[in-house]
């Protein structure tokens, strides 16, 4: 089955689904994206997200000179869109268990990214299809593609559809099946909420010069032995130099602690978080950046839902013109903080192998098996360990070292590997313009 002229069908204009369209742009394949929200401005996209390891492929399989923008449009920072340091901190005394981040060289790309900016960045260039909801797609038989219909009566055919529409995927719904959707779909009992705001330069000086220059991790306990821990996070999300605070700050506080249920308005949220916070016995700047949130602040409770790659996806025949990417799945904890990274891997590697397939040097069914080789064991071991994580960190102090001293190898490790891949990038760069 070759693509030819048929569209590739894209459900979703999220990070995976843009990345993708991106690819497929420049790789010339045709492509439609679908996106079930009315306009892009219809849903928050969150706060701030660090994107690495994923950035090498996507250098190679997109549009250079847009690639070339990414930093200046969608950096927290784009002053410093390369500052993406991490923290992992002592919520009771601000001790600072170990940073990383600081030490790769300064053209590696390592950002951290303003979600909503980055999405914006990711559309440029882009033809989104607005207000279209996925009701099912149905496979045309004799290998002739799939189609899409959608809750308006729409169909539209093209050679293959791509689920790239998140935790509450139908494309994956109709795949696995409604029933294993169900059951392998998984809410996290952790209680989060979270907040964002803007502060003044002294403070986020202090915080510069205290916890860290990007975003941190900090784990607190109101117990002698460390048990059950209470997590904060927090992250420079925006920079605005005209307004009189300039810099945005967002915080999460989660909790395997607390059974009742979430308070009903902003402001009792925010009590209910302030009371999280004292409750763990938060020192210093960690406690002030919580106490001194606005009383007007948008506090959000955070719902984590998990499923990892299903195993009928091993079974799925390769030629089948159905496929996922992003949390479509694959959906994990932000505690590794890698998922819009396998996101985009996702993206990456299944857009070039879809061109390899419009340019008549593959098949489908090879490209298919080629990227579920890689996509399904490197997903559920994403899963797996991002679950494992989010539990060490809510477990005791004593596992909070343990997975620290994990974490800190394996982030050593990572920065040695993009810093080598980097230079060796570099130095094929000036190879093939010698």
């Amino acid at each position: 089955m070759t693509i030819k002229n048929d569209s590739v069908i894209i459900i979703g204009a999220g990070v995976a689904g843009l990345a993708l369209a991106n690819i497929l742009k420049y790789q010339g394949v045709p492509y439609k994206v679908f996106e079930r929200d009315p306009t892009s401005d219809d849903r928050t996209q969150g706060w701030s997200i660090s994107i690495h390891f994923c950035l090498l492929a996507l250098k190679s399989s997109m549009d250079p000179i847009k690639y070339a923008t990414l930093g200046e449009k969608s950096a927290v920072d784009p002053e410093n869109p390369r500052t993406s340091t991490f923290s992992m901190l002592n919520g009771n005394t601000g001790e600072s268990f170990f940073t990383f981040g600081d030490s790769h060289d300064d053209g590696v790309d390592i950002y951290r990214v303003n979600r909503k900016r980055f999405r914006t960045w990711l559309m440029e260039g882009i033809d989104v299809t607005w207000n279209k909801r996925l009701d099912h797609y149905t496979v045309v038989e004799r290998g002739s593609g799939v189609e899409a219909t959608f809750t308006d009566g729409t169909v539209v055919h093209g050679s293959i559809i791509v689920g790239a529409d998140g935790i509450n995927s139908e494309v994956c719904r109709q795949l696995i099946g409604t029933e294993e959707f169900a059951k392998t779909t998984i809410s996290n009992p952790l209680k989060i909420l979270a907040g964002s705001y803007w502060i003044d330069t002294e403070f986020r000086r202090h915080i510069e010069e205290t916890l860290s220059k990007s975003h941190m991790m900090a784990i607190a306990s109101s117990q002698e032995d460390g048990a059950h821990p209470t997590g904060l996070f927090s992250s420079l999300i925006d920079v605005d130099k005209s307004k009189e605070k300039p810099y945005r700050m967002m915080w999460s506080i989660s909790t395997s602690d607390e059974k009742g249920p979430y308070c009903e308005t902003d402001q009792k949220r925010l009590e209910q978080a302030k009371g999280w916070i004292t409750k763990a016995n938060f020192s210093g700047l960690l406690h002030r950046l919580v106490m001194e949130t606005p009383e007007d602040t948008k506090v959000v409770p955070l719902n984590l839902r998990e499923r990892s790659p299903h195993s009928k996806l091993d079974a799925l025949q390769r030629n089948h013109p159905v496929v996922l990417i992003g949390d479509a799945l694959h959906s994990m904890t932000m505690y590794r903080g890698e998922g819009a990274n396998h996101a985009i891997e996702d993206s990456c590697l299944l857009g070039m192998k879809l061109a390899d397939v419009y340019k008549g040097e593959k098949s489908m069914e090879e490209a298919l098996d080629t990227y579920y080789k890689d996509a399904l064991p490197r997903g559920r071991k994403a899963v797996a360990e991002s679950h494992e994580a989010a539990n060490m960190i809510h477990d005791s102090l004593d596992k909070v070292i343990e997975m620290i001293n994990i974490a800190s190898i394996s982030a050593e490790e990572r920065m040695k590997i993009i810093n080598r891949e980097n230079k060796l990038n570099i130095s094929l760069e000036n190879s093939n313009k010698a």
